[in-house]
């Protein structure tokens, strides 16, 4: 009898010698983020179709997988769109309650459903993307590119004491959405991603064994969904996260052969 690993590499074969992939799938959004704020009438992001077939698109909006319940909502949520066209996704603000403190976080999500084929044997398959949506109130504290440098650190030990734990604070109304954390110029690289207002993130140092001071490097993404300049804090112990002065990573200095060419 064939062992379960044969029979999932056999099927795998079946799979790519029976069937075609589309290779023209591309419905593309312009933008990675989109950002509602609460005197707007309306944010809106563009949706191209780049590829060579028509697509059904597919938009709504959820505060997290299996919430779709929101007080934000999408328009069109059905809608055709034919290679090389472009069409406008209008979110806006409808009843329900929201903090006024803060920002609140959700996600835009779009599905290219391609047309039927006729052919036989195309294994046609719906992509999803998915994008972080924010709705903003007017009246909050401070400015969100001020954000990240009110961050707070701190290193304390792990779940009963053992190992160690970076913690970040954040005491402002904005999401702080990081692209990475650098634990001692490479030590080790954390795949961190979003401090909420008023919140905090824990993450496991595996780099050192037990509390100690580390020196993180990091980015983080503005409101256009950019990298911002590499910056660097050097993080005390502590039982609590505590404001840390942030210093702007300096360029390289040029080697002198790169520099005589």
């Amino acid at each position: 009898m064939c062992s379960n690993h044969r029979f999932r590499w056999a099927f795998a074969i079946l799979l790519i010698l029976g069937f075609q992939w589309p290779a023209d799938a591309g419905v593309m959004l312009g933008g990675t983020r989109v950002i509602l704020g609460e005197r707007d009438r309306e944010a809106s992001i563009p949706v191209k179709n780049t590829g060579t077939s028509p697509y059904v698109v597919q938009s709504w909006i959820d505060a997290g997988e299996g919430k779709n319940k929101t007080a934000l909502l999408v328009t069109p949520p059905l809608s055709r769109l034919d290679p090389g066209m472009e069409n406008i996704l209008r979110i806006m603000r409808v009843a329900g309650e929201l903090p006024a403190d803060r920002e609140s976080v959700f996600w835009l999500n779009v599905k290219e459903i391609p047309e039927k084929s006729n052919e036989e044997n195309v294994l046609q398959i719906a992509v999803r993307s998915r994008i972080k949506l924010f709705y903003r109130p007017s009246k909050l504290a401070g400015k969100s590119e001020e954000s990240r440098g009110q961050l707070k650190w701190a290193v304390n030990a792990g779940a009963e004491g053992q190992g160690a734990v970076l913690k970040v604070g954040n005491p402002t109304a904005y999401h702080v959405t990081f692209t990475a954390l650098n634990i001692n110029s490479g030590q080790q690289l954390i795949n961190a991603d979003m401090v909420p207002p008023f919140g905090e993130a824990s993450y496991p140092l595996d780099a050192v064994k037990t509390p100690q001071a580390v020196q993180v490097n990091y980015t983080t993404l503005n409101d256009y969904g950019g990298e911002t300049p590499e910056e660097f804090v050097r993080v005390p112990m502590g039982a609590e996260p505590v404001a840390v002065k942030a210093e702007v990573v300096p360029p390289p200095v040029p080697s002198t052969d790169s520099a005589k060419r």
